[in-house]
């Protein structure tokens, strides 16, 4: 069981799966699984679901545009032409359509109420801590979403996240392993160690200059200082193209109250209501009788009116809001039926208002708070919507500019002149730099690094072609100086080349000694000297290192004392004296409830893998042949 555990927490490709295929409630984590467009090939189906080739390439790039994000923008867009990356987005895609159907047709459904709940409790849209539905619908505008597509990918994100956590938190897991467990992780050793360095042995090794000659000519390609360039290039991107673009007054005013929701907010009320439900077609009698009632509790809040909350908890028909004592919370207008609605916000604050009929009865409301319109004027707001008109105007012209670029650094390749009078960008230059150098942007990127030190932009003097290196960025650049790979003579390398067999050579001696001591303890033959006895655990390793602790705890104690033996990276072996074996204090009941959720998470992580692939076998799955393969660029 411990190494069944063990293994799961270890294995990448658990971890690997529950990244791609769990989508956690959050606000933009469905975006571009839900926005494809259609008329375009199928690469692959899962139970008769289609995937598109435009749904994979919008998946690739949301996987990209995450990569940016974690990594500060500096991600080389190569990355994305990994097979093994297009495959996992690929598989991503393909995961989700075979949960998609596996919890349409089981008991993973999720109710409106339950969806209410999760998108109120969304601190993206709140507001001081209260759900704001003018925010709500202001970010979702934003994003190109309407409620009903949002809520509908939050509803199927939401069935996906529920199958999932019906595996990985259901794995049974005996008391008895979850002790064994805390105790190999808690126990502690009480244990002494030698240390036999390479250090002691260099006076018994003697390099030859011949040995290091014979060592330098077996490995030349070490001593070679690689081929190095000093190039010219071209950037073409919205950044720099935005700094030329201009953005008359006009046009900021315009742009200012064509979207004047994104910089004034609506007002808002918040409001508590008493609903006496009647419904629309019901009887006379029961109309009236639901119209007294609220009449009744009506006048008894003219008298107190400091009882609304209780009265709401009382007598409220409503379940979202009477244990609450009707309170709503803050709402923008028409996010209530009109009578409501209109109610609400033609009240003062504190007002008592109604009875108001409606289709679900009639309500008592007051009005208990009052956001008035606010937001930003339109010269303060003025800066930020030139730089976006910019960046719009910028990406526009960059769509422009973007093969009239590449033409004229293909047709003119003998110079990056054409492109600059093309772009009215200037031509940098860098310094030298070897292939597959950790080089300063843009040569960081490995495809135009490659490009450079190909035959036909190096020894034919060519441009590059126009070389994507980011979103909206293109490169093209050429060598202006080149300097050969250079072999590094043997005479300016041979005293370190002596300093360092000898080492490799005292290593082995090192290690021969140290596991001849060791065999002779366990034989016991050996009367090694050891220093005092320390107590190490996982936790407090004492100053020994991470290898030197695992060797020690995992040594077999069944015979004390134990002797076992580990070679340090650094050359120097270790050998471990294990005398006595400290158990953990027995967990409380708490501690063990806590390990064994942990436990259960990881084990049910492993059975998610063979889940998965069971579901993709009773589903059917079929991938067209080059279905990931990189296009080829235009």
């Amino acid at each position: 069981m411990l190494e069944a555990i063990r293994t799961a927490a270890q294995t990448w490709i658990a971890k690997v799966i529950l990244v791609l295929i769990s989508i956690p409630f959050a606000l933009w984590g469905v975006e571009s699984y839900i926005r494809t467009s259609p008329g375009t090939n199928t690469i692959a189906t899962a139970g008769g679901d289609k995937i598109s080739s435009q749904e994979f390439d919008n998946a690739m790039k949301a996987q990209l545009d995450q990569l940016r994000q974690r990594f500060g923008g500096q991600v080389d867009v190569s990355v994305m032409d990994n097979p093994e990356m297009r495959k996992g987005v690929l598989d991503q895609l393909i995961d989700q359509r075979v949960l998609d159907k596996t919890t349409r047709s089981g008991m993973m459904a999720v109710g409106d109420a339950r969806l209410r709940d999760l998108i109120i409790a969304n601190t993206n849209f709140q507001d001081n801590g209260q759900f704001s539905p003018a925010l709500y619908e202001r970010l979702l505008k934003a994003q190109g979403y309407t409620a009903a597509s949002f809520e509908a990918a939050i509803r199927q994100d939401t069935q996906r996240q529920q199958f999932l956590d019906s595996l990985t938190n259901t794995a049974i897991i005996a008391k008895s392993s979850v002790n064994s467990y805390i105790q190999a992780n808690e126990q502690s050793r009480e244990v002494a160690v030698v240390f036999v360095s390479p250090a002691t042995f260099l006076s018994k090794v003697n390099v030859t200059p011949e040995q290091a000659q014979a060592f330098y000519e077996k490995n030349q390609a070490e001593f070679t200082t690689p081929e190095q360039v000093r190039a010219e290039y071209i950037e073409l991107s919205i950044d720099a193209l935005a700094p030329a673009i201009t953005v008359s007054p006009d046009e900021v005013k315009t742009f200012y109250e064509a979207n004047k929701t994104r910089y004034v907010t609506k007002e808002e009320r918040k409001a508590s209501h008493i609903l006496i439900s009647v419904a629309k077609d019901a009887k006379d009698a029961d109309k009236k009788a639901a119209e007294a009632k609220a009449n009744q509790l009506f006048a008894q809040l003219q008298k107190n009116p400091k009882d609304f909350a209780d009265l709401a908890k009382k007598n409220s028909q409503d379940p979202g809001s009477a244990a609450n004592g009707g309170d709503l919370g803050f709402f923008g207008r028409g996010m209530m039926v009109p009578p409501f609605d209109k109610a609400a916000f033609e009240g003062k604050k504190d007002e008592l208002i109604g009875p108001v009929q409606t289709d679900f009865g009639y309500h008592i409301i007051r009005v208990t708070d009052i956001k008035p319109e606010k937001g930003k004027s339109l010269a303060d707001a003025t800066p930020e919507i030139e730089g976006e008109l910019k960046k719009q105007k910028a990406s526009r012209k960059f769509a422009e500019l973007a093969e009239k670029f590449s033409n004229a650094a293909f047709e003119q390749s003998s110079s990056l002149k054409a492109a600059a009078e093309v772009t009215g960008l200037p031509i940098k230059q860098s310094s030298f730099f070897a292939k597959g150098q950790a080089f300063q942007p843009p040569f960081n990127n490995a495809k135009l690094s490659t490009a450079l030190f190909s035959d036909e932009v190096l020894k034919n003097k060519r441009n590059t072609e126009a070389i994507e290196i980011g979103a909206s960025t293109l490169v093209v650049a050429r060598v202006l100086e080149a300097k050969p790979a250079v072999l590094k003579p043997l005479a300016e390398l041979q005293a370190g080349l002596i300093q360092r067999l000898a080492r490799e050579e005292a290593v082995k001696l090192a290690k021969q000694d140290g596991e001849a001591t060791l065999a002779a303890l366990k034989a016991g033959k050996e009367e090694t000297t050891f220093p005092a006895l320390v107590a190490i655990s996982k936790a407090k390793p004492a100053g020994l290192t991470p290898g030197v602790v695992e060797a020690a705890m995992r040594a077999n104690t069944k015979s004390l004392p134990a002797y076992v033996g580990y070679a340090e990276p650094n050359g120097t072996y270790t050998v471990i004296k294990v005398a006595k074996v400290v158990d953990a204090v027995a967990p409380d009941d708490a501690k063990l409830s806590t390990t064994r959720q942990r436990l259960q998470q990881t084990l049910g992580q492993k059975e998610l893998v063979s889940v998965i692939a069971q579901l993709r076998s009773d589903v059917g799955v079929s991938i067209s042949p080059g279905a990931t393969d990189k296009k080829a660029d235009k």
